[in-house]
């Protein structure tokens, strides 16, 4: 039997198709590589009643089932081990095949699930789904989803003589919540050298409006803004990946459906593996949004697809001791009137302790062209009118702000409205937090004139510190 604590189990389901032969191959070769062991599982259905009715003797017929079965895994784990350098354990179990694989695996605290895809038409897939999809939904540790080899092509194949090249693997990061999948690319790394390539698709026109980008740009190919700006936080969240190999970080536009872009990016450079996050959505949820995951897992040709089940930031913290946050740079937007600029001292008090950054700006209200990315517009300040503002601005800083540790960076922002203007500045600078007057105008002032502050603070994820202004 399998030792009940395997972190280096990898479980193959077969149902002894062509699909499933691959599969194998596949998991032969990984489990050889990671030094680990393979459980070779098939799964029987329950006995169907009307079977059951008909059968003469109803135990003689179920044995002698189970004993075929059981005599042809057998067999195969038999024939896979041979030459392979890796041992096969085969088993025989009852049921649901997507359950009994999830529950199998859990049971025995496999590292991995190996299955083939499916060699089902796209319209049947699409009707009755696949194992491997459900397996995908349902399973708490990834799972593999290994194509049907083509002629000729041998998984895991021994380098030809003087190439170096090691095994290379595409992490696709969707969303924020990718842990699992850096701990999985690290896994790949821990025996043997894997150079690893994590890839972020951004939508180009959601970006563009996040960030207040101006002027015309080409959305079909990577914008150094954008990447200038994703790029530090994706490398925080990655982190130092332990192991050998290289390490790279690509920024890409993608258009449309994003499992369609990373199988394309994976044909590009010729991976050996793709590495998805499979968010165990359930019910309506996962009729509405799908699953990158089982999208890609569904047209995968030529490159194994491992997913990788995430549980989301919220769950991911919960339970889990708050870290103290760090504020080091701070947003001190003004308009440069009595109460904005009192308003940026304040800034600079969040810093007091730490030192840090202040980023000082002035918002020069006009119109933008719509959509602002898409037209070349000249500036509508002149310089010399903006050197004014930038002089009114630094006189602005604290003569103590040096020696408290604290830079101060100014800018004028030429055109848009203030709050979105702020807004957009806060994501271009990467800011900690926010700190802004508010004029204080109250009741029907307000709801006529609208209040810059509390549409900050009603749209930023970041703290905003609002210092309020005495009435008129």
């Amino acid at each position: 039997m399998t030792d009940a604590a395997s972190p280096n189990l990898i479980v193959c389901a077969t149902d002894f198709s062509p699909e499933a032969s691959s599969a194998l191959e596949w998991a032969l070769g990984f489990a050889r590589r990671e030094g680990g062991r393979l459980d070779l599982v098939h799964v029987l259905p329950e006995p169907m009643r009307d079977r059951e009715a008909l059968a003469a003797d109803e135990a003689t017929f179920e044995a002698a089932r189970l004993h075929d079965a059981r005599e042809r895994l057998s067999q195969a784990a038999t024939d896979a081990a041979r030459g392979a350098g890796v041992a096969v354990h085969p088993e025989v179990l009852l049921g649901d095949a997507h359950a009994c694989i999830v529950e199998h695996a859990r049971g025995h605290r496999a590292r991995l699930i190996v299955m083939g895809a499916s060699g089902r038409p796209a319209i049947d897939r699409w009707v009755l789904g696949s194992v491997a999809e459900r397996t995908v939904r349902s399973a708490s540790v990834p799972v593999a989803i290994v194509p049907r080899r083509k002629s000729g092509q041998a998984w895991f194949a021994p380098a030809p003589a003087g190439d170096a090249r090691p095994f290379r693997a595409l992490v696709g990061l969707e969303g924020d919540d990718f842990p699992e999948l850096v701990t999985f690319a690290a896994g790949l790394r821990r025996r043997e050298a894997c150079d690893v390539t994590f890839l972020h698709l951004y939508w180009p026109i959601e970006e563009y409006e996040r960030l207040g980008l101006r002027g015309a740009r080409d959305p079909l190919a990577p914008d150094p803004e954008v990447a200038k700006n994703l790029e530090p936080k994706l490398r925080a969240r990655v982190g130092a990946l332990p192991g050998r190999g290289q390490v790279s970080l690509l920024v890409r536009p993608a258009w449309g459906d994003p499992a369609a872009n990373l199988l394309l990016a994976v044909g590009e450079d010729s991976y050996d593996m793709l590495i998805v996050g499979a968010h165990r959505r359930h019910g309506f949820a996962r009729v509405l949004t799908g699953s990158v995951a089982e999208r890609v897992a569904r047209h995968a040709a030529g490159t194994p697809i491992v997913c990788v089940p995430t549980i989301g930031s919220e769950r991911a913290s919960a339970g889990r001791a708050l870290a103290i946050p760090r504020i080091l740079t701070v947003l001190a937007p003004t308009d440069l009137s009595a109460i904005g600029n009192a308003a940026v001292p304040h800034a600079y008090t969040l810093l007091g302790r730490t030192g840090g950054v202040v980023e000082l700006c002035h918002v020069h209200e006009h119109g933008l062209p719509n959509p602002a990315y898409a037209y070349d517009e000249p500036h509508r300040l002149t310089a010399a009118a903006r050197a004014a503002l930038l002089k009114e601005l630094r006189a602005l800083v604290p003569p103590e702000a040096e020696k408290l540790g604290i830079t101060t960076h100014v800018s004028v922002i030429d055109g848009g409205k203030p709050a979105e203007a702020i807004m957009q500045a806060a994501e271009r600078l990467n800011v900690d937090a926010i700190s802004l007057a508010s004029h204080g105008r109250g009741g029907v002032a307000r709801a006529l004139l609208g209040s810059v502050a509390e549409d900050v603070v009603r749209r930023s994820a970041r703290p905003v510190l609002v210092v309020r202004g005495a009435r008129a």
